[in-house]
C-alpha cells in the first residue's frame, strides 16, 4: 500500500491523496533538464538493488524552481517487482546556500587571479623602472666621467706640444753649445785658471756626456704623457646615434692605462702581471665608449679580487701568490661573434655570490666602497645594447673569468 506523508503539499503544491490516486503525477514535476540523470540513477539502483540518492530539481504547479533530494532503498519482491522505500526533502535552502558559497569562491579565485596579475604588473614594472634607472645612472656616470677625461686629455694635449717643441729646440741648443765648448777647447786648449777650476766644479766632463741623454729622456718621457693623452681620448669618445666599427683592443689598452696605477707595486704586493692574449679581430661595430665601461668595470673587480686574496699576507707571501690577470681576445670561425675573456687568479666565488653577482645593487664590498651597480650596468651593455652575452666562470680558490661576447655587426 503506497504512503504518502500528508506534508507533501509543502513541496509539491499536492495533496497526498491526489498522488495516491494518480490525479497529480509526481513524475510530471521534474525539471526536463534533470530527467535523464533521474531515470539513469534509478535505473541503476533498480538493477543493482543498490541504495538511490539523487539530487534534482523540480517545478511546482505555481511555477516555482526547488532542488530535492530523494534518499530511498529498492527492494526486489517475489514477482520481480520494485518497491522503493524512501524519503524526499525539499533542499533548495542548502542548495542556495551552495551557489552563494560557489559564487563567492569563483569570485575569491577571480580576486586572487586579479591579485597574481597585479603582483606580476608591478614586479615587471619594477624591473623596467631597475632597467631605466640604471640607464640613467649609466649615462651620467659616462658623461660626467667622459667629459672629466677628455677635458683632462684636452688640457694635457696644449702644453705637452709645447713642451716637445720645446724640448727638439732644447736638443739642438744642447748639441750646438757642446759643439761650441768642444770647439773652443780644440782651439784654446790652455784656459784661464778659473775656468779650468769652473769646469772641474760643475764636473763639465759628465755634463756634456750625460745632458744629452737627459733631454732624450724627456722627449721620451712627454711622448708617453702623449699616449696617455691619447688613451683618455680613446677610453673617453663620445658614442654616436648609432653604433660604429671599432678596434676593441685600443679600448682595452686605454682602460689598462688608465687603471694602471692600480697595478702598480705598492707597500702590500708586488705589481700584478697583466698578460694579453690578443686574437686578430676584425672591427666590430659598437658603442666603444660603453664597452669601455664594461671594460673598465670588469678589470677593476679582477683588481680588487686580487687585493682582497692577499689580505693579512706579508709582501713576501703576497709576492709568492704571483698576482695575473689574464685578457684573451678571439674571433669565432664563421667571423660572427667576438669573444674577450678577463681572468684573475684570485680566490673565486661561491655559488650563491655567483648566482647573485649581476643583481641590482647587489654587492660584496663594504660601504662606500660599492653600490652594486657596476656589473648589472655591465650586462645591460653587453645584453641589451649590443645583443650580445656577458657571463661568469668561477671556481672557489681557483680565481674568476668574465667572458664577453659581441657580434661584429
Amino acid at each position: 500500500m503506497p504512503y504518502v506523508s500528508s506534508g507533501c503539499y509543502n513541496l509539491y503544491e499536492m495533496t497526498a491523496e491526489e498522488i495516491i490516486t494518480g490525479t497529480q503525477s509526481v513524475r510530471s514535476l521534474e525539471h526536463p533538464d534533470d530527467v535523464p540523470s533521474i531515470q539513469q540513477a534509478m535505473s541503476y539502483s533498480a538493477e543493482n538493488i543498490t541504495p538511490f540518492r539523487h539530487e534534482w530539481r523540480i517545478i511546482t504547479p505555481s511555477g516555482t524552481v526547488k532542488w530535492i533530494q530523494g534518499v530511498s532503498q529498492p527492494e526486489r519482491q517475489a514477482d520481480g517487482s520494485i518497491v522503493w522505500d524512501g524519503v524526499i526533502m525539499d533542499i533548495s535552502k542548502q542548495q542556495a546556500a551552495l551557489r552563494e558559497r560557489k559564487l563567492a569562491e569563483a569570485a575569491l579565485r577571480q580576486s586572487e587571479a586579479n591579485l597574481r596579475q597585479k603582483s606580476q604588473d608591478l614586479e615587471q614594472a619594477l624591473q623596467n623602472f631597475q632597467q631605466a634607472q640604471l640607464q640613467v645612472v649609466q649615462n651620467e656616470k659616462m658623461a660626467t666621467l667622459g667629459n672629466l677625461v677628455a677635458g683632462v686629455a684636452h688640457e694635457i694635449n696644449n702644453p705637452i706640444g709645447f713642451l716637445q717643441g720645446s724640448l727638439n729646440n732644447a736638443q739642438e741648443y744642447t748639441q750646438d753649445l757642446l759643439a761650441h765648448i768642444q770647439y773652443y777647447q780644440q782651439h784654446h786648449p790652455t784656459p784661464a785658471i778659473a775656468v779650468i777650476e769652473h769646469g772641474e766644479e760643475i764636473d763639465l766632463e759628465f755634463l756634456t756626456e750625460d745632458l744629452p741623454k737627459l733631454v732624450d729622456s724627456m722627449k721620451v718621457a712627454s711622448e708617453r704623457i702623449k699616449d696617455i693623452s691619447i688613451s683618455l681620448r680613446t677610453f673617453s669618445r663620445a658614442d654616436t646615434a648609432e653604433k660604429v666599427a671599432c678596434n676593441l683592443h685600443e679600448g682595452i689598452e686605454s682602460t689598462l692605462l688608465i687603471l694602471k696605477y692600480r697595478l702598480k707595486a705598492n707597500e702590500k704586493r708586488p705589481a700584478i702581471e697583466v698578460i694579453t692574449e690578443y686574437g686578430k679581430l676584425p672591427p666590430v661595430k659598437c658603442f666603444l665608449g660603453q664597452l669601455n665601461q664594461v671594460f673598465m668595470n670588469i678589470l677593476a673587480n679582477a683588481i680588487d679580487a686580487l687585493d682582497t686574496s692577499i689580505e693579512g699576507l706579508s709582501f713576501a707571501q703576497a709576492q709568492a701568490n704571483h698576482q695575473q690577470i689574464l685578457i684573451h681576445t678571439e674571433v669565432s670561425s664563421d667571423q660572427r661573434t667576438v669573444t674577450i675573456c678577463i681572468r684573475d687568479n684570485g680566490l673565486g666565488m661561491p655559488e650563491e655570490i655567483k648566482a647573485r653577482m649581476f643583481d641590482h645593487l647587489f654587492t660584496t664590498k663594504e660601504v662606500g666602497k660599492g653600490t652594486g651597480l657596476g656589473l648589472a650596468i655591465a650586462r645591460q651593455i653587453v645584453e641589451e645594447t649590443h645583443d650580445g652575452r656577458l657571463s661568469c666562470n668561477s671556481v672557489l680558490g681557483k680565481g674568476t673569468e668574465f667572458v664577453i661576447e659581441i657580434p661584429v655587426s
